[in-house]
């Protein structure tokens, strides 16, 4: 989210004035203004390494002196020397083969429990594969899941891997935890799904992060029933469950957190202290660990003890501000910088505001930089009818340029999102988690090639690297087909008593016969381009018009369906008629 893009008209954003302001210290949530945290509370935060000390609203005194930035060099990582991997290994990063027999387990014992009538025991391989076509109907997009079986359309990956009725069978009963040893004092409300998050995000606290970082909100698409269920306006699927997420300039994933109310992993004290969208951004700060990284967030989050919090930890942070959390700073109305034109400032002290105004106002706050070094940007004068150039303050720069992360992952997850239309919030959330280990593994194969100094031509887009990994997960290590028609074949096992004969080796499994595709009446009766042909088989084909029972070499080349064409039996003719 850039400045200028938010919750409400404080945030969009401004054509050129600014405003600097300095404080000395400030509170946080709307309905918390006039709270004051006691010594204990304090002690409390001092212990768990929040801050020194909280700064009551009450001190915070705004001055306009000049701010001077903190000028602390970011320290570059040793850059990483990955070993080339395939999508498959990156994406097994995330989800391993443990996971995948977890899911197997559970989903059998969920369907002995639920006593499903001619139910078969799934197989890793064939969960598997039935991720693997769930991504791979991500990256289609047919209107009706029964389609990717249409014999119309013919699409080998899903016809030659799982019947429909296994399909459905399978996600029906999909489960990843036990439902009857849930604990009696459970509090987690996305229990059911909380394995396969726990894996994804042990795998993204190993990567190494980035200096610019950013904390926004996610919206994973859910209208069902689920008491957590969030409607966030101004969201492209306003309604869903709500992730936080850390996550780097680039777009790539370091930490998340759930969103579930009360009984979201907020401590309480933090919670009662900073408010909640500030705890939240203590929450997923523990992820960071070296020093001056750059945290940006809007207004939500950003409150002046927070600032102080990230400040004490090293931490360097900017945001969207809400001006009624910040003790009201002497910052310029509206319309006296409209009156002024483009170019106004005003400033503040430990935490600087500025105050900027393009097209409409924008108040930003931040612990490490103000107005600083300003550059000149375009904006379109209505009144001249031309360019002009305006000044932009150093801190909206920042902003704009590292804030989108979150924005930018949940764009790419969009593209190709797993759509189910199920009134089960569990297969929701499984198929999301599924998506951000997909984009989060392309996000690390991009980075490790560009380490590698790889041609950005011969680098995989998330297409490509999605459907390697659906093809993986259907194809790698299992047979030619998981599909199997008919009954089972009776076993030949030779009893105990018995002396083994010897078996002959076994032949390689026959390909079934393609069948024979019917068109629809409208295309059999256009009266166009429908040539007769003879085919090569040994033995002649049944005709396939309704009430003939003769056999033929004959078909039509469009239709590709055979009819007799003979002087006594003109099939080909009165099928073509209408």
């Amino acid at each position: 989210m850039t400045a200028g893009e938010g919750r409400d008209d404080a945030e969009v954003p401004a054509v050129g004035i600014e405003v600097e302001v300095e404080a000395v210290e400030g509170q946080d949530e709307d309905n918390r203004e006039d709270y004051e945290p006691e010594e204990g509370d304090r002690n409390l935060l001092l212990k768990d390494g929040l801050l020194g000390s909280i700064t009551k609203k009450s001190d915070i005194e705004w001055r306009r002196t000049p701010y001077t930035p903190v000028n602390s060099a970011w320290e570059i990582p040793v850059p990483e020397h990955p070993k080339p991997l395939t999508p498959y290994e990156y994406f097994q990063q995330y989800v391993p083969s443990e996971m995948f027999q977890l899911i197997t387990t559970m989903t059998n014992m969920y369907a002995e429990q639920s006593a499903v009538r001619g139910y078969k025991h799934a197989s890793v391989s064939e969960i598997e594969a039935l991720v693997g076509l769930h991504m791979g109907m991500g990256v289609l997009g047919l209107p009706r899941v029964r389609m990717y079986w249409s014999s119309r359309i013919n699409i080998g990956l899903f016809q030659d891997t799982l019947s429909r009725d296994r399909f459905f069978q399978l996600r029906t009963n999909l489960h990843v935890v036990n439902n009857n040893e849930r604990p009696s004092d459970n509090t987690d409300v996305f229990y059911k799904v909380r394995p396969l998050y726990d894996s994804i995000r042990k795998r993204c606290l190993e990567l190494q992060m980035e200096e610019n970082l950013s904390i926004d909100e996610q919206i994973v698409p859910f209208r069902g029933k689920l008491s957590v269920l969030q409607y966030v306006k101004g969201k492209p699927e306003p309604w869903g469950v709500k992730v936080y997420f850390l996550c780097g300039k680039s777009g790539l994933a370091y930490d998340f957190l759930i969103y579930q109310g009360a009984t979201t992993e907020l401590s309480d004290q933090s919670k009662k202290i900073l408010g909640h969208g500030a705890a939240v951004v203590t929450h997923l700060c523990q992820r960071i660990q070296n020093p001056n990284h750059k945290l940006f967030f809007d207004n939500f989050f950003t409150t002046y003890n927070v600032l102080e919090v990230l400040s004490a930890k090293n931490i360097q942070a900017a945001g969207t501000a809400r001006v009624c959390r910040f003790a009201n700073p002497p910052l310029k109305a509206d319309k006296e910088m409209s009156k002024k034109g483009r170019g106004l400032r005003s400033r503040d002290g430990k935490v600087v505001l500025v105050k900027w105004f393009d097209n409409r106002s924008v108040v930003l706050a931040s612990n490490f930089v103000g107005v600083g070094e300003e550059d000149k940007i375009e904006r379109w004068e209505q009144k001249a009818g031309e360019f002009v150039k305006i000044k932009r303050p150093e801190i909206v720069k920042l902003y704009n340029e590292s804030m989108g992360g979150v924005d930018k992952f949940d764009q790419l997850i969009s593209l190709y999102r797993t759509t189910i239309r199920s009134r089960k919030w569990s297969l929701r959330m499984i198929t999301h988690a599924f998506d951000v280990a997909v984009v989060n593994s392309w996000l690390e194969y991009r980075r490790h090639q560009e380490l590698q100094g790889t041609q950005p031509k011969q680098v995989m887009d998330l297409l490509q690297f999605k459907m390697a990994v659906a093809e993986a997960l259907v194809r790698v290590g299992k047979t030619q087909s998981l599909k199997k028609r008919g009954r089972p074949s009776s076993s030949n096992k030779p009893s105990p008593c018995m002396s083994p004969t010897p078996q002959p080796p076994e032949e390689p499994p026959k390909r079934r016969a393609a069948m024979e595709r019917r068109p629809i009446e409208e295309v059999q009766a256009d009266m166009l381009d429908h040539m007769p042909n003879y085919d090569t088989k040994k033995e002649a084909t049944r005709c396939k018009l309704p009430g003939c029972s003769g056999k033929t070499h004959v078909y039509c080349d469009k239709c590709k369906v055979h009819f007799c064409f003979v002087s006594q039996r003109n099939c080909f003719k009165y099928a073509h008629r209408k």
